[in-house]
């Protein structure tokens, strides 16, 4: 019996150590077919506290199943996409309702899938055995009602699970445990088998664990009763809740009540109240608090729409009465209209019979008086009769629109418009009859003028008759041509008009005033022709004369471009060819300048003539224009020709600019062997700078001819005298000699120091310390390098380009860590600056621009101008330009840093 109570112990901490799973409510009715759906209808909810207590694999189930927790296997299935779900091996994984949970070995597709069983706390259909991602979960695969199973049913599944059953689908169980069969190696075993080979546990051991089972089984008791007080307090809840929803559900349709449906409303709200007033409970007296709210707020309404409903027939009437009025203004109006419209469309009428026989009487020979009264007088009924026509259509237009807003104006609205458009059409009518008062006082004007002057003619006439014959002689004829038209005629003219006209008589006077004039205008004409053609020839020479001019500039033209090519040509090489010594360069580039030069003053020649052309025509109004015409190849060659001269002329400028370069990088080659020759020969002899200077003169300034003898006695130096007069005129610069600056210049050596150390007063490193050196000091060299015996290191005497400090600094120490190393007095331009001739930023000339990546080579260290910025003068690697730059401005902006 001991054993037997601490196995039962034991297998219940067991169970009790797995992890807990919580169930939930099984859903209603399914919304329709299909695999993994939610079931539909009240939701319901597996009450709090309510676990699935996981067991260990060969552990018998309770709830009377008995039933083993061996695997299951599952497989068939006709839907193919509920069969790749479902189908696999499944393990027991805690239990839910009293029965076994199995859970899917693996996931299908990252889901879980469980086979588990609910009993029917939510209704006998929802009882039974299912498939799901989720025990009490709302989606779902197949089902299962064989609610007797103590396990999963092997057949008898329906997919989907409200479905046919289908009968492919098959579970089948893998290793079940027979009555009294030995239990699985490591599993839990029955009550009273004990395990063989185990030790029993004390006595003392065995009561306690009996005694903490027996408190265990007491708690999970009296959490049993509470889970079960809970939910039956849920369960009245939900009934309250659902008696409060079915009074709320009265009380919405009074809210949206109307006069006609509002007691029969009223009425269903109180036998709702009255039938689910006890089911209700707690919330009843909050419910009918609402009812009361409801009706009194739906009365009030009722009483409002009431209210509205008197007011609207009472306008109702207004409104008809106010439609009846209006009706008969529109009826008195319209008939109003009509009248005065059909009145003026007569008068229009009788104005425009009275326009149409001005026009046929201006035709039937009236007098011009008899025409201008006649024009007047309809001038007047048209004038009058147009005002009246427009005022009556105005009226009519204005009185309309107090009556646009009736309905039964709409319907003659029509007939009113076609009467202003009636009106509006005479109107215009009468306006074009306007135009035949003006034609008829132009005619009465003109008949007049001709009256007036046929009677001057017949006055003329008789004046120049002087024998008073009613016809005029060829003597008579002379005579007015002198006089009047002032023109003499010739004596086949004379002959010709005398032959067609003769005699001439009153009535043939002034056909022969009109063949007089013709003579007299083709003369004019002839002369004119005359003028004009030795005007031509005048201009056509003078165009010649420009052309002539054109020509000469044209081919000044043509041969500053063949210089211009030529230019090009030659220039072509230098830009390509970067291989040529400096010294071709410069010789080629010459040649080019030349071709351009001549190719310019060509240009400028052949400007000048065009200049003039354009100066004459200018100046000549018939040979306006004309230099445009003739001269336009000339003009638009020019600035084409330019453009190329001036692509030469960069070329060759960057030409030099290289040959330059090369030349100062050449020299700069033979000065660097140079120098460090002469630096060997002051090592050998142990001399500084200022000593060495010494022995070469005296003293004095260097000629060219003692510094080719010193260079020839250096060992290991081999220059031509062309290096020697090249590398002497870069160093001595203008200056004749080489002075002793310059000379200290060329021989200076800077060290920069790479690893912290100190400078001693004297060559032994035991001597006196000065200062420590710190990392990127630069140091120019003094004296040395010179061996120091006791240590046997490198030692120079130098002094600091910061402080002017001078002393004896290590080289390297014995070990191999260097403290100096040569250079320090290069700097590389890091933002684009200036080099002027001077330290002053202000004051100073612009000698150059120096471009970011160029080197500069140290003259003199920083020194600080009036402005305090930080300046350097150095030497550019480039082409060799010295002057002063910039190393940071006031703001920081660094232009120079070390290389």
């Amino acid at each position: 019996r001991g054993s037997s109570t601490v196995l039962q112990a034991q297998t219940r901490m067991a169970w009790q150590q797995q992890a807990m799973m919580k169930g939930g409510g099984k859903g209603g009715p399914a919304m329709g077919k299909g695999y993994g759906q939610p079931q539909g209808g009240k939701p319901s909810f597996q009450p709090k506290g309510q676990v699935v207590q996981p067991r260990p694999a060969g552990v018998m189930m309770g709830g009377g199943g008995g039933a083993s927790s061996s695997s299951i296997t599952v497989s068939g299935c006709q839907n193919l996409t509920v069969s790749n779900i479902i189908k696999g091996t499944y393990s027991a994984n805690g239990a839910n309702h009293g029965k076994t949970v199995y859970k899917k070995d693996g996931q299908a597709g990252g889901v879980t899938v469980l086979i588990y069983y609910w009993d029917e706390r939510d209704g006998p259909s929802f009882s039974g055995w299912w498939f799901g991602p989720k025990v009490g979960g709302d989606q779902v695969w197949a089902y299962n009602g064989n609610k007797a199973a103590p396990a999963p049913p092997p057949n008898g599944w329906k997919v989907p699970w409200d479905g046919q059953i289908d009968n492919t689908l098959s579970l089948t169980t893998a290793g079940a445990a027979g009555k009294g069969a030995a239990p699985a190696p490591g599993g839990i075993r029955p009550p009273g088998m004990v395990q063989p080979g185990a030790v029993r546990p004390p006595p003392g051991m065995i009561q306690k664990q009996a005694e903490q089972a027996k408190q265990r089984e007491e708690e999970q008791q009296k959490r049993q009763a509470e889970l079960k007080a809970k939910r039956e307090q849920e369960e009245n809840r939900r009934k309250e809740q659902a008696a409060a929803l079915a009074v709320r559900k009265a009380i919405q349709k009074v809210r949206t009540a109307n006069p006609d449906n509002y007691d029969e409303l009223r009425a269903q709200l109180e036998e709702a109240q009255a039938s689910n007033l006890e089911a209700m409970g707690s919330q009843a007296e909050k419910v009918s608090q609402e009812a009361t709210t409801a009706l009194e707020q739906a009365q009030k309404r009722i009483d409002e729409v009431n209210e509205k409903r008197v007011q609207e027939e009472q306008n109702k009437l207004e409104a008809e009465k106010k439609k009846k009025e209006l009706e008969e203004k529109v009826d008195a109006f319209v008939t109003e209209a009509k009248n005065e419209a059909t009145a003026m469309l007569e008068k229009v009428k009788l104005a425009e019979e009275g326009a149409q026989k001005l026009e046929e009487g201006s035709s039937n020979g009236s007098t011009p008086d008899a025409m201008v009264a006649e024009a007047e007088s309809a001038e007047t009924l048209i004038n009058e009769t147009m005002e009246s026509a427009k005022s009556a259509r105005l009226s009519i237009i204005e009185k309309q629109k107090e009556l646009a807003d009736a309905e039964s104006f709409r319907k003659v609205k029509r007939e009113i418009l076609e009467l202003t458009s009636k009106l509006a059409g005479g109107v215009r009518s009468l306006d074009r009859f306007s135009s035949v008062i003006k034609t008829t006082r132009e005619k009465a004007a003109k008949k007049s003028a001709a009256l007036a002057k046929l009677e001057e003619k017949k006055a003329e006439f008789k004046k120049y008759d002087l024998d008073k014959d009613g016809k005029l002689s060829r003597k008579e004829v002379v005579a007015y041509c002198k006089a009047i038209i002032q023109f003499e005629l010739g004596v086949e003219t004379l002959d010709t008009i005398m032959k067609s006209l003769e005699p001439i008589t009153a009535e043939k006077f002034r056909p022969m005033h009109q063949k007089v004039c013709i003579a007299k205008s083709e003369v004019l004409e002839e002369r004119k022709r005359q003028e004009e053609e030795a005007k031509r020839k005048v201009i056509e020479e003078q165009k010649q004369a420009i052309k002539a001019i054109l020509e000469e500039a044209s081919k000044l033209q043509a041969s500053a471009e063949e210089s211009a090519v030529e230019a090009e040509t030659k220039a072509r090489p230098l830009i390509k060819d970067s291989d040529k010594p400096a010294g071709e360069i410069q010789e080629a580039a010459t040649e080019a300048e030349n071709l351009m030069k001549k190719s310019e003053e060509a240009l400028d020649e052949s400007a000048a003539k065009l200049k003039q052309a354009q100066e004459e025509c200018a100046a000549n109004e018939d040979l306006k224009g004309f230099d445009q015409e003739a001269g336009r190849g000339l003009i638009r060659k020019d600035p084409i020709i330019r453009s190329r001269l001036s692509k030469v002329a960069a070329g060759v400028k960057m030409a030099r600019e290289k040959a330059t370069r090369k030349a100062f990088a050449e020299v700069d080659q033979k000065r660097t062997k140079a120098v460090t020759a002469i630096r060997a020969k002051m090592t050998e002899d142990s001399k500084t700078g200022e000593q060495f200077f010494e022995g070469i003169n005296g003293g004095n300034a260097v000629s060219k001819e003692k510094f080719a003898e010193l260079l020839k006695g250096l060992a290991g130096l081999e220059l031509t005298e062309e290096d020697v007069q090249k590398l002497f005129d870069t160093i001595a610069a203008d200056a004749g000699d080489l002075s002793k600056e310059r000379f200290l210049e060329l021989v200076r050596v800077y060290y920069k120091c790479v690893k912290a150390t100190v400078m001693s007063e004297e060559i032994s490193i035991k001597s006196k310390t000065i200062r420590r050196l710190e990392l990127g000091e630069v140091l120019e060299a003094l004296e040395g390098p010179s061996k120091e015996e006791s240590s046997g290191v490198e030692r120079v005497r130098c002094q600091s380009t910061q402080d002017d400090a001078i002393g004896w600094v290590t080289l390297a120490g014995n070990q191999g860590t260097a403290f100096l190393e040569p250079g320090g007095n290069f700097y590389q331009c890091v933002k684009e600056t200036l080099l002027t001739d001077g330290l002053s930023v202000q004051d100073s000339k612009t000698i150059r621009r120096i471009t970011k990546g160029e080197v500069i080579e140290v003259l003199e260290f920083q020194k600080k101008d009036a402005s305090d910025v930080k300046r350097i003068k150095g030497q550019a690697k480039l082409d060799g330009a010295c002057g002063w730059i910039t190393l940071q401005s006031n703001q920081g902006t660094a232009f120079l840093e070390p290389c």
